[in-house]
């Protein structure tokens, strides 16, 4: 019964505006993840899903505390592998945002830097210990 309720949650193609279809999701990411970014979009195609999230935009970094922080584009987005979904593999796309200074020109920029990642892989944590340990 649940696999009915989550195939009939799953679309090809989605922003989100469902809260069923986020709770699915966000039972597939990491609490740690979700701390930081939100779920934006959802891609699902015969042999993969790619979930998008996209940092909170109350987190602007240290450095520019106690400063007026404005928007100053996305940095490059960093694609996670995590755990298969009913034999699809399953990517997460972290989108992270760029702040600059109000009244600058923009040519300094901050961001905030995360430690998701596997050591030397492209994996979550999670599934980076997973595998370490199955295919050592």
């Amino acid at each position: 019964m649940c696999w009915r309720i989550f195939k009939f949650a799953v679309m090809e193609e989605t922003s989100l505006p469902d809260q069923l279809q986020f709770k699915l999701y966000s039972l597939l990411v990491s609490k740690e993840i979700l701390l930081y970014f939100e779920i934006t979009k959802v891609k699902e195609h015969t042999s993969d899903v790619t979930i998008e999230l996209t940092e909170k935009p109350e987190l602007i970094p240290e450095k520019l505390k106690g400063k007026e922080a404005v928007l100053n584009g996305y940095l490059h987005e960093l694609e996670l592998q995590t755990y298969p979904i009913q034999g699809k593999s399953c990517h997460l796309k972290l989108i992270r945002r760029r702040w600059k200074e109000k009244g600058t020109d923009g040519k300094q920029s901050y961001w905030n830097e995360y430690d998701f990642a596997a050591e030397g892989t492209k994996a979550t944590k999670a599934f980076g210990a997973f595998l370490k340990e199955y295919y050592p």
